[in-house]
Parts: C-alpha cells; sequence; structure tokens
C-alpha cells in the first residue's frame, strides 16, 4: 500500500459555493467574461493511465486548449469540494501514484464523495452534471462509456449513456471505447435522444483506437463552424439536446489501431474466463490495464494522441460556438444555456475558509482580507446626447457603462493602494433561478459587474447572489452634460440584512477595519457596529447622501454609548448630522469637554489660518460636534481640501524642545478652556510663556507660511488634546477636470489603505490625494 498524500491548498481559486465549489481564477473570469471555455473530467487522470503519462497527458490537453484562445476547466473532487479548474500543482497530486483512496466520481457518487471530504476523478457523467451547473456547454474527453459485453445478462451499462440523455452538454469524443459493445452503445444513445454526428468527411462511428466501428452515426459534421452550429442548435432548443461529436483518431495511426483492437478482444476474452467482467466499474481500468500490457504501450501511446486530437478539435468548435454565442441575442429559448454562464454563488452571506464550519474553498487560494466594505455595487449607464433632446424619439449621442456604487468605489480605492486581494467587498447582486433546475444563475448586469471588478483587481467573493432581485443600477441622460433625468434601482442592497452583515463579519479572522456606506438599511447598520463593537474592529462610515445620512442618525440613536471610529462626510452631509447631534438629547454630555466657545477657546490664529482656506468657523463647530460620536472626523471640502478632526487623550509633556524643525509643517496650540485671554503656542508642542492673543503677528506669520497644509494640537486639557489637520486638495486645472463624481469615494478607500500602511499621516495622505487627482482626469468611478 502506497502512502497517502495529503493535498495541498491550491492557490488560484477565486470563489465557492457553501463549501462545496471552487472555481479557479481562469475560469471564474472565463465564465463572468463569456469567454470560450472546455470542461475536461480527471478519471483518466486518477484511473485512465499510469503515471507519469496521466499528467502529462492532462498538461498536454490544457496547453492545446490555451493555445487557441480557450480556457480549460478541468473537474475534479479534493478531499470533499467540488474544483472546476485545477493548478499544475493539482494536477501533480492528483495524478500522483501515490495517492491512496482516491475514486471514480460518477453522478450518483457526487454527494457520497463531497459529504465523505474524498478525492477522487470525476467520469464523463460526474463532469457533465457539474459542467451543465456552471453553463459550461461544451466538455472534451477520451471516449465515453457504453453498453457493456453480455450487458444483456449482467445489464451493465454506463452512466455515461443516461447523463447523455438528460444533461444538455455537448461532448467531443472518440466515440466509445473499443472494449465495449457499440452497436448497443449506440441503440442507447438513440434511445435516449442524443444527437450522434461523426467529425470529418465520413459518418463513420469510431471505436476509440480505430477510426470506424463498423457502424455509422445518423449524422456527419466536416468542419468546426458545422459543429459549433448544431450544438448551438441543440442547445437552445425548448427543451435543451445533447450532441456527441464523435472525432476519429487520425488515420495516421490506423495500423497501430488495429493491432490494439487485437489486443482489446484478448483482454475481453480474459475478463471473461477470470469473472471480471461482472465487477461493475472495476470492469474498465482492468480492461483498459490489460489491453496496454498485451499492446506493449501502443494502446496508451494511441490514447494520447486521439485525446490530444479531441482537443484540438474541441478548441476549434469551441471558439466557433462562442461566437455563436455572442453574436445571437439571447431569447426565451436559450435563457437555460446562456444565463448560466458566470455563476456560482449562492444566496447566502459569503463563506470564508477555514475551520468551524466556514467555507473551505476561498482561504485556500486567496488570503483573508484585511479590509472588509459593506455598501452598494452598481451599474452606471449613463447617456449622454449630441444635441438637443426631443420627446418620443431616439437621439443620437454616446452610451457609457461603468461600475459604479460608492461601496464598490471605495473598496477599489483602497485596494489599488494596499497589497492584492487585501479588500473584500460585501454586497448583493441579482440572481435567477434556471428554469427547471435550482441553479441560481447571476443576471446580466451582476455578471458585467463581476468582470469588471475583476479587471480591476478586486476580489468577488464577498457577492451576494440574491434571486429575485435585479443588480443595482443607475441609468444617468446627459444633456451638454447636465443631467436632465435619471432612474437609480437600488433596492438590492437591502438585502444585506442584519444576519449576513454578521456572518461576514465573524467569518473573516484578522480583518482590521470594516467600512461601510450608508446605503445599508438601519437594522443591518446596527448589527455592523454592534458587532465590530463585540470584536474590537475599527470602523468607517461613508454618508453616502444626505438623504442617507439619516439612516446614521437612526442607528446611533439606538447605540447611544457607541463610537464610530472614522467617519468621513462631506459638508452637506455634515450639516445634516451636526443639526440632529446639536438637537440630541442622547449625545450632549457625550465629550463634555467638546462644549466649546469657539471664538473663546481657540486661539484666533488657527481660525483664521482655517478659515484662509475655506474652513469656517461654524464648520469647524459642526465638526466639533461630530466628534461625540466618533473618533476621527474626514471632512471632505471638495476645493478646500481635507479636515482631520481627532481627539488625542496623551498628556500633556512639560519637557522644552530643544529642536524648532517641526515649526513649518507642525503648529501645536495649547490653551486652557476656562481663560478668556492668554494662550500658550509653540511650534514643537511645549508650554512657552504666554503671550496676548493680541499681541500675535508672528504667530499668524508663521502661520500664514503653512496655511495650504497645517496641523494644530489644541489642549482642552492636562490630559484631551483636539488635533485639527487640514490637507490641501489635489494639484489640478479646471481645465483638466473630467469628473468629480466619484472623487470623495476615492478619497475614502486612501483614507483606509493609509490608516493600514504604517505611514505617517501626512505621507500618505499625500498618495490619497493623488488618487483623487486621477478620478477627476478620468471618466470612471476611480481613477
Amino acid at each position: 500500500m502506497g502512502q497517502s498524500v495529503p493535498f495541498r491548498p491550491p492557490k488560484a481559486t477565486l470563489t465557492a459555493q457553501n463549501g462545496r465549489l471552487v472555481l479557479s481564477e481562469e475560469v471564474q473570469h472565463a465564465l463572468s467574461t463569456h469567454s470560450p471555455i472546455v470542461a475536461l473530467e480527471s478519471t483518466i487522470i486518477t484511473h485512465g493511465m499510469p503515471h507519469p503519462t496521466n499528467l502529462s497527458t492532462a498538461l498536454s490537453v490544457e496547453s492545446i486548449l490555451r493555445s487557441e484562445g480557450v480556457t480549460p476547466a478541468t473537474i475534479a473532487i479534493l478531499q470533499g469540494v467540488v474544483h472546476v479548474g485545477l493548478t499544475s500543482s493539482q494536477l501533480e497530486q492528483l495524478s500522483d501514484p501515490e495517492l491512496t483512496g482516491t475514486v471514480k466520481v460518477s453522478r450518483r457518487d457526487l454527494g457520497a464523495v463531497i459529504s465523505m471530504g474524498l478525492t477522487g476523478g470525476t467520469t464523463v457523467a460526474g463532469t457533465m452534471f457539474i459542467a451543465r451547473s456552471l453553463g459550461i456547454g461544451l466538455f472534451v474527453t477520451g471516449g465515453i462509456g457504453g453498453v457493456h459485453r453480455g450487458a444483456e445478462k449482467s445489464m451493465d451499462i454506463s452512466a455515461d449513456l443516461m447523463e447523455l440523455g438528460r444533461t444538455p452538454v455537448a461532448v467531443v469524443c472518440a466515440g466509445a471505447k473499443s472494449i465495449l459493445d457499440i452497436p448497443k452503445t449506440l441503440e442507447v444513445l438513440e434511445t435516449q435522444g442524443v444527437c450522434v454526428a461523426s467529425y470529418g468527411d465520413k459518418n463513420d462511428f469510431p471505436a476509440f483506437y480505430s477510426p470506424t466501428s463498423g457502424y455509422k452515426s445518423p449524422w456527419q459534421i466536416s468542419d468546426p463552424t458545422s459543429a459549433a452550429s448544431l450544438i448551438h442548435t441543440n442547445l437552445t432548443l425548448p427543451e435543451p439536446l445533447v450532441t456527441l461529436l464523435a472525432v476519429p483518431i487520425p488515420s495516421t495511426y490506423t495500423v497501430e489501431g488495429q493491432e490494439v483492437q487485437e489486443s482489446v478482444e484478448i483482454a475481453i476474452r480474459e475478463s471473461v474466463e477470470q469473472g471480471i467482467d461482472k465487477r461493475g466499474k472495476e470492469v474498465t481500468p482492468w480492461l483498459l490495464k490489460r489491453v496496454g500490457e498485451l499492446s506493449g504501450g501502443k494502446a496508451l501511446r494511441l490514447n494520447v494522441k486521439l485525446i490530444e486530437n479531441n482537443a484540438a478539435v474541441g478548441a476549434a468548435v469551441a471558439l466557433e460556438l462562442n461566437k455563436l454565442e455572442k453574436n445571437e441575442k439571447i431569447n426565451a429559448t436559450s435563457i437555460a444555456y446562456y444565463t448560466t454562464r458566470g455563476s456560482s454563488s449562492s444566496d447566502s452571506a459569503p463563506q470564508q475558509s477555514g475551520g468551524n464550519g466556514r467555507d473551505d474553498g476561498q482561504n485556500e487560494t486567496l488570503p483573508q482580507p484585511t479590509v472588509l466594505v459593506f455598501g452598494a455595487a452598481a451599474i452606471d449607464i449613463t447617456s449622454s446626447a449630441s444635441k438637443s433632446l426631443e420627446d418620443r424619439t431616439t437621439t443620437p449621442g454616446e452610451i457609457r457603462v461603468s461600475p459604479g456604487g460608492v461601496g464598490r468605489n471605495i473598496a477599489e480605492a483602497a485596494q489599488n493602494l494596499l497589497p492584492p486581494n487585501s479588500v473584500r467587498l460585501i454586497s448583493s447582486i441579482g440572481a435567477t433561478i434556471l428554469p427547471r433546475s435550482t441553479v441560481e444563475i447571476t443576471d446580466d448586469l451582476g455578471l458585467i459587474l463581476k468582470s469588471e471588478m475583476l479587471r480591476m483587481g478586486l476580489r468577488t467573493d464577498g457577492l451576494i447572489n440574491h434571486v429575485g432581485s435585479r443588480t443595482a443600477s443607475c441609468s444617468l441622460m446627459l444633456e451638454k452634460q447636465d443631467l436632465v433625468v435619471g432612474v437609480a434601482d437600488m433596492d438590492i442592497i437591502h438585502n444585506l440584512t442584519p444576519d449576513k452583515v454578521i456572518h461576514a463579519i465573524e467569518q473573516t479572522p484578522g480583518v482590521q477595519i470594516v467600512a461601510f456606506d450608508l446605503n445599508l438599511k438601519p437594522e443591518s447598520i446596527i448589527a455592523l457596529l454592534k458587532t465590530c463593537m463585540k470584536l474590537k474592529i475599527p470602523t468607517l462610515c461613508d454618508p453616502t447622501s444626505i438623504s442617507k445620512s439619516l439612516h446614521l442618525i437612526k442607528s446611533i440613536d439606538e447605540l447611544p454609548n457607541y463610537q464610530l471610529t472614522h467617519l468621513s462626510p462631506n459638508l452637506l452631509e455634515l450639516e445634516i448630522i451636526s443639526s440632529h447631534l446639536y438637537r440630541s438629547s442622547n449625545r450632549i454630555d457625550a465629550v463634555p469637554e467638546l462644549n466649546l466657545d469657539l471664538n473663546r477657546d481657540i486661539p484666533r490664529e488657527v481660525l483664521e489660518s482655517l478659515s484662509r482656506n475655506g474652513w469656517n468657523s461654524e464648520i469647524v463647530r459642526q465638526a466639533l460636534r461630530l466628534l461625540k460620536i466618533t473618533k476621527h472626523v474626514w471632512l471632505k471640502g471638495g476645493p478646500k481640501g481635507v479636515l482631520h478632526l481627532t481627539l488625542d487623550h496623551t498628556p500633556t509633556s512639560t519637557t522644552n524642545s530643544k529642536s524648532t524643525s517641526a515649526v513649518m509643517s507642525t503648529w501645536t496650540t495649547t490653551l486652557h478652556s476656562m481663560s478668556k485671554h492668554t494662550s500658550q503656542i509653540s511650534p514643537s508642542g511645549h508650554h512657552t510663556n504666554p503671550i496676548k492673543q493680541d499681541d500675535s503677528s508672528e504667530v499668524t506669520r508663521r502661520v500664514m507660511e503653512r496655511e495650504t497644509k497645517s496641523r494644530f494640537d489644541i489642549h482642552i486639557s492636562s490630559s484631551l488634546h483636539l488635533i485639527i489637520h487640514h490637507h490641501p486638495p489635489p494639484h489640478i486645472s479646471q481645465s483638466q477636470i473630467v469628473s468629480t463624481t466619484g472623487a470623495g469615494d476615492t478619497l475614502v478607500g486612501g483614507i483606509i489603505a493609509g490608516l493600514l500602511s504604517g505611514e505617517k499621516e501626512e505621507e500618505w495622505m499625500n498618495k490619497a490625494v493623488e488618487r483623487v487627482g486621477k478620478t477627476m482626469r478620468s471618466r470612471r468611478a476611480v481613477g
């Protein structure tokens, strides 16, 4: 007995479904972009060929497909998880002769193998079942199973034939294995309603090692275009049908094929004599092994050649089939086939890897995210008319489709400044159920959204399919670049219910910050804040809009003792939230030290410096009020830049500093909140001799020197400092501005990345502001 070889975690997968399904990133991309893709079985690796031929053949077949621009989707079960698309290391492990306990997995075996956590190679039937569930319409294999000789007594008929009769996936093969009863196999295929067509200039049905079996196929197809047309037609009938494309081994191997066929007949006689023919699924592997021994290796060589030939034909057909898919408008009769592309998520919260019942697929391939962003993900459709709009007619113009949504924008902006796969967006996308099945499929806008996220380097494992809802979208009509009318369809975000929010956070160990926009319902926001408070995870809230700001107010009122970590309003949102807090009895005494008289308690020089940059006293007053509900306020002021306010509980130092190098970058102001006439101002943050406020020309001059980038440290008490840090806007001329939409979201993403960077605030904020400038020069929501 060989030693059991455990599987190493795969490293290139991208999404999982209920812990049972893992798609490679390559496969996920092909499905979401409707690119050519071909399914491949894995029994040939685990049971069909000896090592190392099994590995080299698997790699060769995948290489042939890729060289033609077709994505190979090798399917296997690894430790109870269905994998579609295998890495080279997974193929190596699956082909390892020391790997024990692997099983052949047909349709009947799927549930048992998954539930028991076993590893196995999928047969033709098993591969078709899985491929169909994902909308993969073409499958390449060596040869199909069939009716075994003597089946009139043993009733030994391959499950492949039954699957071909009920699972509409086109199969490219070299006919049935010659160890089978081919005429009876053809009869069963006819009974099952399978469209059998020979590929080439004859309608001879091939017999695996031989280009002819002595029997005819009902149909004959001569080229890839005709084959694709037949497959496409069968798949788009009201009740989709299977096409079995029988490809003969190249004629150059005819002589060798005849010699191998003689070995087949000998092996069959031996199987009857030894009683092997009555052992069910053990028969085929035994016969193939024996034929290999009798033929001196010729059978194995021909097996490799015919599979490689099938792959070449399959690639050509896949390319033509893909053209038909893209060129023909999807209609009601074809929806069962086309809309399955790119679907893998279920209508449940995203599953995470590791123990405790979490999804094992995702963590094996992507690192755990350090950032979670909850919020809207949408598709923006912008129509710009080139002339004045007229009623009841179309107008020439330009239509642009781009990804949007506040949460999605923030996630992309943060990911742009963080290591790969650091940010997981948790959002909802639309889905439906395939007719006559229980398979969930992502809607068309959802597929576009996924594709765009992948293209921009964003992981998609946090997108949750919601059956019966539409992926969020916003359609805008512009005339001369001004908005005329628009329609927003954003209700799907309300499907991020409290239980899904809680689950997503609790199942993401190691997350360092949770950000959210206010498209979420108040009850979901409350659940998010309570969970983060329990797990001591910092939070960041982006108010999103004036109307949505009310969601935060309602949530905070339910949690009078909770403080956000970060809040990033713009000036209009600031006014709404601050006004509510001013009236709220819950927060009057939250931070009593902040009940300041600005003219009395804040040095005039500070207020004047801020005012020169557009931050008047009322804005400062409103921002201070927000510190009763959050530890940090990041105020987005558009052309004014960014104003960061926070409280520092570090005790005041009384040690004199000998250095004055910080004068030009940091202003520190110490005040006694009870004094109306004096303040102590020091460039290095330490006490100096008191000066009268009226005698401050030198301080004012120095403040003016740094009025575009200032930091003020105001001592509220001996143990409490108010820090106000102003960051200037990006350097960009009016003529360079393409759009300001998304600038605020880009800034928030930059703040998130900066908070995790370990750099000084001024350093990372410079990077964040640079990205804002890039967005303003771009048509995209995030540049």
